[in-house]
C-alpha cells in the first residue's frame, strides 16, 4: 500500500478499532462482574428472606412466598433442606434438589454467615447458589436447624452477557465503519494543500521557470512548513541555475577570446608567405593565449571539484607561517620585476588541520593578486598570527585600492573591477572565487576591507589545530 492517503485512512480506522475494542473489553468485564455481584447479592437477600419466613415448627414454602420471591417472574429455584441436606420444602419450579455443599454447612457453623457458590447439577446445567442458615435458640444458644437456598441457572446471567456483548460489537463495527469514514473525508481535507503542492510542484518541474512558488497555508503548520521548505529549495535552484547560467555565459567568452585571437593570428599568418621572425611572434602570441586557455582551464577544473566537494584531498597538519614563506620565495622573482617589495611577517608557528596544496593556492592567489594590482614601487606584506581558535592570514598591498561597490561582488565568479580587474593583466575573474571556496572547505571564512587610494586587506580566518 504506496498511498499515504490510504495509509493515513488505515492507520486511523485501526486505531480506532483497537480502542474501542479495548474500551469494549473493558465494558464487558465490568459487566460481567457487576452482574455477577448483583446476581449474588440478589440470592443473599431472598435466601435470608426465605430463611425468616420459615420457623422450627413450620419449615414449609407458603404459596405467597413464592410470589413474594418471585420465583416465576425471575427464575429462582428455591428449597429449605434440614442440616443433613433432606430437603424439607421447595418451588413448584425446581425439578432437582439443590446439593448442599460442605462449604456452605462450614460457613454456617463457623459464623452463622451466608454463603455463594457456582456448583453443577446433575444434568450438567451450571447454577449459582446461595445458602443461608436458618437458625433457632436452644439453651440461649443458636443452633442450625436448617438452610434456606436459592439459585438462579448461569444460562440467565449468560443470555444477559450474550446481549450486552452483541451490543458491544456492534458498537466497534459501527465505531470503525464511522472512524473509517470520518478518516476519510478528513483525509481529503487534510491533504487538499498536499495536492495543491503536488499540482504546483508538477507545474514547476514541466515549466520553463523557477519563479512559481508553491502555496503556504495559514492553518496547517506541518504542510506549511513542507511548502516554505520546498519554496527555500526552489529559491537556491533558482540562484544556481542562474548562476550556472551565468558561468556558463561568462566561461564561453572568456574561452571564445583567446579562440578568436588564435584563429585570427593564424589566419593572418598563413595568407602570404612571411619571415620566420614573422612567424616566431604569431607562435608567440599564439602561446599566450594557450596559456592563458590553460590557467582558465585549471580554475574552472578547480571550482568544479569545490562544487562537488573534492577541493580537499587531505588533511593534515599545516603550518601556515612556513606556507607564507614559501608562497614569497616562489613570488619573489615576479615581485622583484615589478620594483615591489613583497614581505612577510610571522613570529611563530601557526599551525591548522588542512590539505597543504589547498592552503598554498590561497595563499599563493592572494598574493599573486596583490602583486598585479599593485604599482611599482609599493609593497605586499603577509602576516599571520594566532587569534584566540584560529589562524589569521592577511595579505596587504598598498595599492590604488578597491571601490565600496565593488567589495560585496569580488568573490563572485568571473567578476572584474572594472580598471584594476582589466583583461590586460592576465587575469579571467576566477582566482578570488577559488579562494573563497577553498577557505570555506576547510572551515575558514575570508573577507576583504580597501580604501580608494590607501590599498586593499584580504583576511583569512581559518580554525587552529586543536
Amino acid at each position: 500500500m504506496k498511498s499515504f492517503r490510504a495509509r493515513l485512512v488505515l492507520s486511523f480506522t485501526l486505531l480506532t478499532a483497537v480502542v474501542t475494542a479495548l474500551v469494549a473489553a473493558w465494558v464487558f468485564q465490568s459487566s460481567a462482574e457487576a452482574l455477577r455481584d448483583d446476581t449474588d447479592r440478589l440470592l443473599r437477600d431472598r435466601a435470608y428472606v426465605l430463611s425468616k419466613s420459615v420457623t422450627p415448627m413450620a419449615m414449609r414454602l407458603a404459596p405467597w412466598m413464592e410470589a413474594f420471591l418471585e420465583t416465576d417472574k425471575i427464575g429462582l429455584r428455591v428449597q429449605v433442606v434440614d442440616p443433613n441436606g433432606t430437603v424439607l420444602t421447595q418451588s413448584a419450579n425446581l425439578k432437582e434438589t439443590l446439593p448442599l455443599s460442605d462449604s456452605a454447612r462450614d460457613a454456617a457453623t463457623t459464623n452463622m454467615s451466608s454463603f455463594t457458590e457456582t456448583l453443577k447439577m446433575k444434568d450438567g446445567a451450571l447454577v449459582r447458589l446461595a445458602s443461608v442458615p436458618v437458625t433457632t435458640f436452644r439453651d440461649s444458644q443458636s443452633a442450625v436447624i436448617g438452610f434456606a437456598q436459592v439459585a438462579l441457572p448461569e444460562t440467565a446471567r449468560d443470555e444477559r452477557l450474550h446481549a450486552v456483548l452483541t451490543r458491544l460489537l456492534g458498537a466497534v463495527i459501527a465505531a470503525t465503519f464511522v472512524a473509517w469514514l470520518l478518516a476519510h473525508l478528513l483525509a481529503k481535507a487534510w491533504l487538499r494543500s498536499v495536492d495543491a503542492a503536488t499540482e504546483s510542484a508538477h507545474r514547476i518541474g514541466s515549466g520553463e521557470t523557477l519563479r512559481e512558488r508553491l502555496f503556504v497555508p495559514s492553518d496547517e503548520d506541518e504542510v506549511a512548513r513542507l511548502a516554505r521548505a520546498f519554496n527555500e529549495l526552489l529559491d537556491k535552484l533558482e540562484s544556481a541555475h542562474g548562476t550556472q547560467q551565468r558561468f556558463l555565459a561568462d566561461a564561453s567568452h572568456e574561452l571564445r577570446t583567446p579562440l578568436t585571437v588564435l584563429r585570427g593570428e593564424i589566419e593572418v599568418a598563413l595568407r602570404r608567405e612571411r619571415p620566420a621572425n614573422e612567424y616566431r611572434e604569431v607562435l608567440e602570441s599564439s602561446r599566450e593565449e594557450i596559456e592563458r586557455l590553460t590557467k582558465l582551464t585549471e580554475n574552472l577544473l578547480s571550482l568544479a571539484r569545490s562544487d562537488a566537494g573534492e577541493s580537499i584531498a587531505m588533511r593534515e597538519a599545516v603550518d601556515v607561517s612556513a606556507l607564507c614563506g614559501r608562497v614569497r620565495d616562489a613570488l619573489a622573482a615576479q615581485a622583484a620585476a615589478k620594483r615591489i617589495n613583497l614581505s612577510v611577517d610571522v613570529s611563530e608557528p601557526v599551525w591548522v588541520n588542512g590539505d597543504a596544496v589547498a592552503l598554498e593556492r590561497v595563499c599563493l592567489n592572494l598574493t599573486e593578486n596583490a602583486i598585479r594590482y599593485t604599482p611599482a614601487g609599493e609593497s605586499v606584506m603577509l602576516r599571520v598570527i594566532a587569534e584566540g581558535n584560529e589562524a589569521v592570514l592577511t595579505v596587504t598591498d598598498t595599492g590604488p585600492g578597491i571601490g565600496a561597490e565593488h567589495l560585496p561582488h569580488l568573490f563572485e565568479r568571473f567578476y572584474r573591477v572594472d580598471k584594476a580587474r582589466a583583461r590586460e593583466h592576465g587575469g579571467a575573474g576566477l582566482g578570488l572565487a577559488i579562494v573563497e571556496a577553498l577557505v570555506k572547505a576547510h572551515g575558514g571564512t575570508v573577507a576583504v576591507a580597501s580604501v580608494v587610494g590607501h590599498g586593499t586587506t584580504f583576511t583569512v580566518q581559518l580554525p587552529l589545530m586543536s
